[in-house]
Order: C-alpha cells, then structure tokens, then sequence
C-alpha cells in the first residue's frame, strides 16, 4: 500500500470515535426510531428541545434533548441555537433512508465497527468470543464485553449479523457484500502508521496568542501562574462549543445574557451555564471589564478570527497547567493511567486531565493507538515544539518532606483503588454476568461498596424474595432511616418499566421497615418508568450519577444527611447538584484566600475580610464580601487555627486576621482525619 494511502486511512481513523452514543428506547425500535427522528428535524420541526416527539410505534417517547446526544454523536444533526438541524450527512441520510446508508456512517464514525463484522465473516461467535478475538488482534483492554456487545447490536440491527443459536453470531449475506466496499484498519496497517513519516505544517498563531506565549518564554516564574481550574463544557465538540461561546461575547454583555445564551444554546439548566464561568475566565477566553460585564480577551478574539484550534489550544496552554506537557509526556505511546499520574505532579486530578485529554484528543495532537492509550500524532510532536513548557518541579512546595511526600502517595495509592470501584461499579451496570457473577450479582455488590465509602452502613442481601442492598443511616435528629436499592444491570444500557416490579418492590420496602427505594441502573428509557417512579417515591439513579456523587462525597466531606438527599423524590437529585456546587464554589474560594494571604501577608501585615475582597474581586472566582466573612469564620474556628484575629472591629467583615502555619494546620488535620478513619475499621 502506497504511503499517502496509509496516511489517509490513518487520518481516517484518527478521526473515528472508540464509543458509540447510546440511543434511548428498544433496540429493536433503533432503526425507525433515527429514520423518525431525522425526519422530524429535516421536516425543520424541532425548535423546543423541552418537548417530546410524535412517533410512531414508541408510546412514551424521551425529550429531543434525551434523542439529540446520539443523532449528534453519529453526525446527523447540529445544534443551532437550540435548533436541531440536518448536517450534510443527515440530508443524505434522510434522502436515502436505508439500514446500508446507516451502516455506511457507522463505520465511518466508529473504531471496529466494520472489523467486528470481518471478524464474524470469517467465523461465528459468541459476544464474548468476539470480544476476546478483538481485544488480542488489536490490543485492547476491555475489562467487559459493552464496547462489543453494542457493535454487534448495531449490526444485527442493520441485518449485517444473524442469529445461529447457542447465543452465536456471524455475518448475513448483506454484511458480506458491505464489507467489500468498506477500508479496513487491520493490526498490521495500525502498527505500520509508526513508520510513515510525513512533512508537517503547523500554523502560525496571530500576535495577540504569540505575546501569550511569549510571555512564558521569556519569564518562566509565569508558569506557576496557570490555573488547575475544573473544566467542564458541553459535549460533544467541545472545542466548537467554546467558539460559538467567546464569539458570543466579542462585544460586552452581561453576566445574565451570556447565561441566558448557553442554556438556549445548548440545553442546559442556570446551574450549568454559570459553573462555565470560572473556567471560561481561568482559560483565558473571557474577562470581566465591569461589575458582571464581559467581554472576549484580545487572544480569543483572535481565536475567532482564525478559527484554529491549534489556537485554542495556544490559549489554553498559556493558562492552564499539563497542556503542551500532557503531548510531550505522551511522545511514546502512554496508558492513559500513567498520564493522569503525570498529571497529578502538575496538581491536577484524573478529572481535570481528561479534559484536557478531550481537548487534544478534538484538535488532532493526541490519538487513541488503542484503548485506554494515548499517543502524540505527528501534528502534535511539532506542535508541541514551538510551546514554552516547563516541568512538574516548579508547581512543587520548595521544602516538601518526606513525611508529605509519603502522604501523598498515600493518596494516590487510595484515589487509584477509589477509580478501581468505580470504574467496577459501571462494568457491572452493563454487564448483568460482571466478574464472572451470576445475573446483577456483581451490581449489587458494587452498589453496597459505593454506598460505604461514602459512609452508609451498607449489606447486599439479594436473592429471591428480598431487596438487593439495605442502606442505613441517622438523620440530624438522631433517628435512624432505612433505604432499599434494587440494581437493574442493563446490556442495553437502559432500564425500561416492564424491568420492575411494583408489587416486589413494596413487599421489600415493607419488609425491611425501610424508609425510601432507589433504583440503580445504566440509564432509564421513556416517561412512563420516570413519571410512575415519581408517582411511587422511588428514585432512579443513573451509575454514572451515584460515582459521581460519591467522588464528590470524599473531595467535598459530604455529610450523610447531605448525601441522603438522593434518595428523596422528586427534587433530591438536583438539590443534592446545587450543594454540590456550593460546597466546590466554597473549596475554591478558601484555596484562593490562603493563597493570597501568602502573597500579602508579608507585605500588608494582616488582612481583614473587606480587604480579601478588594484583592480578589478580578480574580476568576469573584467571591462575594458575604462569601469572603463566611470563610474568614470558617478559617478561624478553633477546631481548625488556620488565621488568628490580630484586631478586632464592630463590624465582620473589617476584622483584621493574620495566616498561621497553613503545613502545621493541614498535618495536624490529617492526623486527625487518620485517627478518625482507623478507629472506625
């Protein structure tokens, strides 16, 4: 094969994505759902993403906003506005409606889509069988069967494989004939885009971005500056979705307006659009120029103007920590683990580098050689050449101790066996024969872990007859409180209504005297099982939803009470969203206030609160005076010491405090916390 032709199938499968969008409704229903569907938004029908559509066949069918995640993540449609519309290949789509044509697109749009029908071509197999036969041809490291299994249903689905009993597949006569008109990436071609080398041209960035970097250059001190800020932007096409945001603010609006834009713009509640800002700000993109006015840096301006996103990536390097160093760490081909070790000694967590991963990942300077690796492409080994980058050293404390060093691979060593459960809990929400367990066995157990770690007295108890996991607590009054789980682990990756039973549910709840139920699942399909469990008072929540909660029950020390809020119906989710929220907005501003104490202290002698707003109020955050007085008192609590009051005024917020030792108060805090934790093993 000629090299440009290699070089061509690479970009080709650069641009393919490992995961396919899940699709909400019956898979038998798939088809005619997205035939429906597509030409609903050709029929220019879909202005209200609040609204359910009119189709046929599907009784309760989900939110335009449930359907827009896959028609998006296939390439179908866009998002204008808040209006779906026909991409180009959606327009084809619709003009040629057939199970080929879709099939045509899932292969351009998705890794092993078409080698896992070659593989079923040459032989029959079982959904593991396969699994097995892709995880060696090409390396992978599936730990369960999902990533298979929804392939193969997509096939079946679109009549390239059959059924040949004993729970066996193999391709039909039109998988055959498909597969001829279909390019392959086989082992030998992947491994052979090591050896193609190839001339790289890497855009020059505009003045406004080369003064940002610059900057870098020329005073390396300038790194410790860049922020370690949470990102969080809506997905999918993210880097898209920051431009059409900072070309919303190339004039001055306000704070309510830019709001306002994104949650029309793509879907979202208040709550989403305003946890944007910090990064918004942190990145470089915005900044305030007035009392909640903003407007587009002069880099993101020019950003715009270019609509590179090498350029973004500029940006976002010269603000943010383990940018340019994430591509240069993944020079040789890296497990994505070993990545987000890296980054955790430029003080970021396994979050944060995902992000950033996604973003790389989006603008062609990292690829996936396989599953759950990364490595740099060609593009991003000269790109990354012309950045000012710098070492994890300079983030670290100049007099770091052993005993601190120790700690923190302590961590590290509980936050890896932490992603381990979690990452097992997912597993088993897709996989009802997990761990080689009997049907939902392995969901159980995993639910009564997660609900332990965050603190709950927790017992799978399973079996026929009885609930599957019994969760206790004591509310603030001291009395205790019962809750049920019943875990419904889904292949499909959705749980329907006709997947639960009312009547063992209530002989459950009123067996074991207990106080409220939950439903744990991969994803729950249509309005009938929401509006019924509203109805009843059981709470369905999503495994992605309870890690979530769960990682946040140990960065944030959620309080039981505070926890609980998940089982309560109807509001308890997005009550518990808003704390949430609150309680990070509260981390970040006491992070920001030492911070500045140890940058003015020195200087001013002593700070009150009045004057930590002052200081703080162009910062990205923005803290309020009544946020700044409530972390002031906070801070000084006996309990904690962190600053001491050097004199005292008639009103809070003129109080003048000073910082004491912020190493001897976090090891003493520690100790404690380790005391604490070994009493109660």
């Amino acid at each position: 094969m000629a090299k440009n032709e290699i070089q061509v199938q690479k970009s080709e499968w650069r641009k393919k994505s490992w995961s396919i969008p899940g699709l909400l409704g019956g898979k038998q229903e798939y088809f005619s759902l997205v035939k429906q569907l597509v030409k609903l938004v050709g029929a220019e029908q879909v202005t209200d993403m609040d609204v359910s559509p009119v189709l046929k066949g599907v009784t309760a069918p989900r939110l335009w906003r449930e359907y827009a995640p896959f028609l998006k993540g296939v390439g179908l449609v866009g998002n204008n506005a808040g209006v779906l519309y026909l991409t180009e290949s959606g327009i084809a789509f619709k003009n040629d409606l057939t199970p080929q044509h879709l099939a045509n697109i899932m292969q351009s749009r998705f890794r092993l889509f078409g080698e896992t029908l070659e593989i079923l071509a040459v032989e029959p197999g079982t959904v593991q069988e396969i699994n097995a036969r892709l995880c060696e041809r090409y390396k992978l490291n599936w730990g369960d069967c999902s990533n298979t299994r929804k392939r193969m249903d997509w096939l079946e689905i679109l009549g390239l494989i059959e059924d040949v009993g004993n729970r066996k597949w193999r391709a039909t006569e039109r998988g055959d004939e498909i597969l001829k008109t279909w390019h392959l990436a086989t082992p030998a071609l992947l491994e052979s885009f090591e050896t193609i080398m190839k001339e790289i041209s890497v855009s020059l960035p505009p003045f406004e971005i080369k003064v940002l970097l610059q900057r870098l250059y020329e005073t390396p001190e300038l790194h410790r500056e860049r922020s370690t800020y949470n990102i969080w932007v809506p997905s999918p096409n993210r880097i898209d979705n920051l431009r059409v945001i900072t070309q919303f603010t190339l004039e001055r609006i306000s704070k309510i307006e830019l709001f306002k834009f994104i949650e029309k713009e793509f879907n979202l509640k208040t709550s989403s659009a305003e946890s944007m800002l910090p990064f918004l700000k942190a990145s470089g993109l915005i900044e305030e120029v007035g009392r909640n006015t903003y407007i587009a840096t002069s880099a993101a301006k020019a950003w715009c103007e270019t609509g590179d996103d090498l350029d973004f990536i500029r940006i976002l390097h010269a603000h943010m920590r383990f940018v340019g160093e994430m591509i240069k760490t993944a020079e040789n081909d890296i497990v994505r683990n070993d990545i987000y070790a890296q980054a955790r000694e430029y003080g970021l967590n396994t979050e944060k580098a995902r992000w950033i991963a996604g973003f790389l990942l989006e603008a062609g300077l990292l690829e996936e050689p396989h599953y759950l690796h990364l490595k740099a492409t060609p593009l991003g080994n000269c790109f990354v050449r012309d950045l000012p980058l710098i070492d994890e050293s300079i983030y670290k404390e100049k007099q770091e101790t052993d005993a601190v060093a120790a700690m923190i691979d302590s961590d590290d060593s509980h936050a890896d066996e932490t992603e381990q459960l979690f990452n097992r809990l997912h597993a088993a929400a897709i996989d009802p024969m997990a761990e080689g367990k009997g049907a939902g066995v392995a969901l159980e157990e995993r639910i009564a872990d997660i609900f332990r770690f965050m603190g709950f007295e927790a017992k799978r108890v399973g079996g026929s007859g009885d609930t599957d996991v019994i969760v206790r607590w004591k509310d603030d009054n001291g009395e205790s409180i019962i809750g049920i789980i019943d875990g419904k682990s889904k292949s499909g990756g959705t749980v329907s209504h006709s997947d639960i039973s009312d009547v063992a549910i209530e002989t459950h709840k009123e067996k074991n005297n207990a106080d409220f139920v939950a439903i744990v699942g991969p994803g729950f399909s249509g309005d009938t099982i929401r509006n019924h469990a509203r109805k009843k008072g059981f709470a369905l929540i999503i495994d992605t939803e309870l890690i979530e909660i769960a990682r946040m029950s140990s960065e944030l020390g959620l309080s039981l009470q505070e926890l609980s809020l998940i089982f309560e119906v109807p509001e308890g989710l997005s009550r518990l969203a808003e704390l949430i929220s609150a309680k990070q907005r509260e981390m970040d501003v006491i992070t920001l206030v030492v911070s500045a104490f140890n940058k003015e202290q020195e200087l001013l002698g002593g700070l009150s609160a009045r004057d930590m707003y002052l200081l703080l109020r162009a910062t990205d955050i923005s803290p309020s005076l009544e946020e700044l007085i409530s972390v002031f008192e906070t801070l000084s609590q006996k309990e904690i010491g962190m600053l001491s009051p050097m004199k005292k005024a008639p009103f809070a917020e003129n109080t003048i405090y000073e910082l004491k030792s912020e190493r001897g108060v976090v090891n003493r805090l520690r100790a404690l916390a380790s005391a604490i934790e070994k009493g109660a093993k």
